[in-house]
C-alpha cells in the first residue's frame, strides 16, 4: 500500500535562515550541470515563423537556471524577489527573468550583487546595473539590469517594453486585489506572506491609480489595448465574476476604451459566466493547471484548489472555447510533474488549440525545493528546455503575448521606431 504524502506545510517561514551543506551540495551539482547543458546548446532555427517566440537562447535558459536555484544577497531580507533584464551576448536581444532570494539564501551557490550608483559627470546616480556570482569561485555568471523589486510592487505592471527597456502603454497585467493574486496556497508570495488586504474601494482606486500613472506620462489611455486580470481572490464564481464585470466597467468609465480583458482566474468555471466576460469585451481566458499529476496537485495546493483534476482542466478549456473567447491559455510552472507527465499534459492542451505558457518554478523554501519531481533533479536543463520548447510550440493557437506584441510594434513604429520587427521585442518569461 503507498503511503499518502501529507499536505504541504504553507507560510511557515523557519525563524532563521537555514545554511545547509546538504541543500549548498545539492544545488551545486544542479547548476554545475545546468552550465554544461547551457555551453552547448544549440537554440532553435525559427528565422522562417513570423512570431519568433518559439526560440530559447543560452541567455534564457542560463536566467531561468539561476531563477530555479535561487540567490543569496547582502540586501535586506525584506526584498524576496527581483526581476532582473539578461542580454544575450550573441544576438543583444534582452529577457526578463525573476530571482528568489529563499529562506535557504545562505546555502545557495548562487549571489545577487547590485551597484547602488555610479558617477555620471561628477554626480552620484543610481545604478541599474547588478550581476549574479557563483559563490564557489567569485566568477560573475551574468551582468543584468536591475528591473523592479516585486514585493511591495503596485497592483499593475505594463508587460510589454521597448527593445531599450522602456515601458509601453499597450499591455498592462493587473492585480487589483492587494497585489497579488488572492494567495492561493500554492503561491510563492504565500510562501513569504507578501500580499495585504485590500483597500475597501480597490477597484476604483486601482483603475484611478493606472489612469493617473497615464496622466503623469504623458500617454493616450486609448493605447491600451490588453489587459490580463490576474484575480481569483473571490470565494466562489458569483462574486468573482461580479467582481470582474465591475473592474471592466470601472476601466471603460475612465477612458480606457479601446482595451481587451483577459481574465486569469481558477474561481469561474460555468459556460454563463464565460459568456458575460465574453459579452463584457473578454477576449481571452487564462487560468493556470499547476501541475499535471492529480495527486501532487492536492498534496501542493490543497483540496480546495488542488481537487479541480487534470481532466477538469481540460473540460474548463473547452467550455471557454465554446464561449466564444478567440483565445485561451494555460500557465503552467515546470518541476512538479515527471518528464513523461509534464511532456503528455502540454501536448493533451497542444492538441484540443490551448496555449501553454511555460514559467519556471521559484523555491523560496526546503519544502518547495523538496517539492520538484526527481526527474527535474536527474535530468537538470534538458527537463527545463523540453518543457519550454513543448510549451512555445503550442504559442501557434495564439496567446495574449501575440497580440499585444503586435499592437506594440505598431506603436514603436509610430513612435520612432520605424523598421522594428517581432524579433526585437524583448522575451518576458517569468
Amino acid at each position: 500500500m503507498t503511503k499518502a504524502l501529507p499536505l504541504m506545510v504553507r507560510n511557515r517561514q523557519p525563524g532563521s535562515e537555514i545554511d545547509d551543506p546538504q541543500v549548498t551540495r545539492r544545488l551545486v551539482d544542479w547548476f554545475t550541470r545546468a552550465q554544461d547543458y547551457i555551453t552547448s546548446f544549440v537554440p532553435i532555427d525559427d528565422s522562417h515563423l513570423d512570431d519568433p517566440d518559439t526560440h530559447m537562447s543560452p541567455t534564457q535558459l542560463l536566467s531561468l537556471a539561476i531563477g530555479f536555484t535561487g540567490c543569496d544577497t547582502a540586501e535586506t531580507r525584506d526584498n524576496r524577489t527581483y526581476t532582473l533584464v539578461y542580454t544575450d551576448p550573441a544576438t543583444g536581444k534582452r529577457n526578463f527573468q525573476t530571482i528568489c532570494v529563499p529562506y535557504y539564501a545562505p546555502s545557495s551557490p548562487l549571489v545577487f550583487e547590485r551597484d547602488r550608483y555610479i558617477d555620471v559627470d561628477g554626480e552620484r546616480q543610481s545604478a541599474p546595473t547588478c550581476r549574479i556570482v557563483w559563490k564557489p569561485t567569485g566568477e560573475t555568471l551574468a551582468e543584468t539590469r536591475f528591473h523592479a523589486r516585486i514585493f511591495g510592487a503596485s497592483n499593475h505592471y505594463y508587460s510589454r517594453v521597448a527593445p531599450n527597456g522602456a515601458e509601453l502603454p499597450t499591455a498592462a497585467i493587473i492585480s487589483p486585489y492587494s497585489t497579488c493574486a488572492g494567495g492561493c496556497l500554492g503561491c510563492n508570495r504565500n510562501e513569504v506572506g507578501s500580499w495585504t488586504p485590500p483597500p475597501r474601494d480597490y477597484i476604483a482606486q486601482h483603475v484611478a491609480e493606472l489612469a493617473a500613472d497615464y496622466d503623469r506620462r504623458g500617454w493616450d489611455r486609448a493605447e491600451l489595448v490588453s489587459v490580463n486580470i490576474t484575480t481569483g481572490c473571490q470565494p466562489d464564481e458569483s462574486k468573482e465574476l461580479d467582481m470582474m464585470l465591475r473592474l471592466i466597467a470601472e476601466y471603460r468609465r475612465q477612458g480606457f476604451g479601446n482595451a481587451a480583458f483577459f481574465p486569469f482566474t481558477y474561481a469561474i468555471h460555468s459556460s454563463a459566466a464565460m459568456e458575460q466576460l465574453r459579452e463584457a469585451g473578454c477576449l481571452g481566458f487564462i487560468g493556470t493547471v499547476e501541475t499535471i499529476n492529480d495527486t501532487e496537485r492536492i498534496r501542493q495546493w490543497g483540496r480546495k484548489k488542488g481537487a479541480i483534476t487534470f481532466e477538469m482542466h481540460l473540460e474548463k478549456y473547452r467550455r471557454a472555447q465554446g464561449a466564444g473567447f478567440p483565445i485561451v491559455e494555460t500557465d503552467y510552472v515546470l518541476g512538479a510533474d515527471s518528464y513523461e507527465e509534464m511532456m503528455h499534459g502540454i501536448a493533451e492542451f497542444d492538441s484540443i488549440g490551448v496555449a501553454v505558457v511555460p514559467n519556471i518554478k521559484r523555491n523560496y523554501s526546503t519544502a518547495q525545493l523538496d517539492s520538484n519531481h526527481p526527474d527535474i533533479w536527474d535530468m537538470g536543463m534538458a527537463y527545463v528546455a523540453d518543457g519550454f520548447h513543448a510549451c512555445l510550440a503550442s504559442y501557434r493557437h495564439g496567446t495574449i503575448k501575440r497580440r499585444a506584441a503586435r499592437y506594440s510594434i505598431d506603436y514603436l513604429r509610430r513612435h520612432g521606431w520605424p523598421s522594428l520587427t517581432l524579433r526585437d521585442l524583448p522575451i518576458r518569461h517569468t
